[in-house]
């Protein structure tokens, strides 16, 4: 073999070789990157679907509070009022999930507050409506009516914590 050719194929296996290692530091560069995207953005969310499910957690205890012991109901009114102290601190907490994101945490944190929603209007309606029982008593609503609320606050959980997980959460 000559020389001039022995110094292309050496020049072009030097430029192979050297392509793979920036095309690898690049790939490796960009993995690390994303993954200091996601981090950078787990406190904030955490912070926000933090306080937005523990209004919610409020909101739900208040309104168990009012559930009388031996009836298993609570007052329509109370109820409704309790949900009424309650729903501008999750508005406002329930806006700062929507702009965190991802969509499917936000979905799931507005079912959660559209399940306290329905819970408010039923017992709006029903106390409004002046509406009483056989003893001549204000209606009252019992069983487990915060079913779905729970049910919806469960899903929000979920969704939180998936669009939390790191890689080496999913590493456990």
């Amino acid at each position: 073999m000559d020389s001039g050719l022995a110094a292309v194929l050496g020049a072009g296996i030097t430029g192979g070789v050297a392509s793979l290692g920036a095309f690898l530091t690049y790939r490796q560069t960009k993995v690390q990157l994303r993954g200091n995207a996601k981090l950078a953005l787990r406190e904030p969310r955490r912070k926000v679907y933090s306080d937005f499910l523990t209004g919610s957690r409020e909101a739900v205890q208040a309104v168990l509070d009012l559930v009388d012991e031996d009836t298993g109901e609570v007052g329509l009114g109370p109820l409704c009022l309790a949900l009424d102290e309650h729903f501008p601190r999750l508005m406002h907490r329930l806006a700062e999930v929507d702009l965190e994101g991802p969509q499917i945490v936000s979905d799931a944190a507005n079912e959660a507050i559209a399940e306290l929603n329905k819970l408010h209007t039923t017992a709006f309606v029903g106390d409004i409506s002046g509406l009483v029982d056989d003893e001549g008593r204000p209606v009252r609503i019992g069983g487990d009516f915060m079913d779905e609320v729970r049910t919806a606050l469960k899903e929000f959980v979920v969704a939180a914590r998936a669009a939390l997980a790191t890689d080496a959460d999913r590493g456990r």
